[in-house]
């Protein structure tokens, strides 16, 4: 689950201060990956935000994994007023085990999870593990636009004090760094995006 907010009032937070980041960033990714049939994940996944918007904007199906039995409902009924429940498939899972054949899909996205995971290498390993020949995986965290992390940004300030503070904490060069090496552990190619509207490492197989 992402966690910008450190209150635990995520599902507010992700409807109605985030809410428009998430078909930007899917559009962004569908274009630059130029991948919009087949399989995706979306890891991490909270309510399922990012990977409804996927679902709306493209032709994928899309396994919406989350460890959180709350957020499996919420991403539940959320894909059904979306109606996007025949394309949008919440599944219980642990991202550093995921329950996923080897070369099972084409596409793997995770907006703010990556920052709370365990062990990144394990992870990483397992999305090289399931991602298909000729698949991508887009990890980080991001808001679309730099206007919109700017709008975001005041209004978490007001809302959390420490909220800015614990934002950079997530994107420290530390942070960048070990997702960097991550990448590296895989043997896959990968890029990295870092710019005003967010961090993303983007690996390639």
């Amino acid at each position: 689950m992402s966690k910008d907010d450190k209150s635990g009032n995520f599902p507010d937070i992700a409807e109605n201060v985030f809410a428009p980041i998430y078909p930007i960033i899917a559009s962004d990714i569908a274009d630059s990956s130029r991948i919009k049939e087949g399989i995706c994940l979306d890891l991490g996944c909270g309510l399922a935000s990012l990977g409804i918007a996927l679902a709306e904007q493209t032709n994928l199906t899309v396994y919406a994994v989350d460890i959180s039995e709350k957020m499996y409902e919420l991403s539940t009924e959320k894909a059904a007023k979306h109606g996007v429940s025949d394309r949008l498939k919440p599944v219980l899972a642990d991202v550093h085990k995921l329950p996923f054949d080897d070369d099972f899909v084409n596409l793997v996205v995770s907006r703010g999870s990556v920052f709370f995971w365990d062990n990144l290498p394990v992870a990483f390993s397992e999305i090289a593990r399931v991602l298909a020949p000729g698949g991508e995986a887009w990890i980080g965290g991001g808001f679309g636009t730099a206007e919109l992390r700017q709008q975001i940004a005041k209004i978490m300030e007001e809302r959390d004090p420490g909220w800015q503070e614990g934002s950079k904490k997530r994107l420290s060069p530390e942070n960048k760094q070990a997702m960097k090496d991550a990448c590296v552990s895989t043997g896959l190619i990968f890029r990295v995006v870092d710019d005003d509207a967010g961090f993303w490492v983007v690996m390639n197989k």
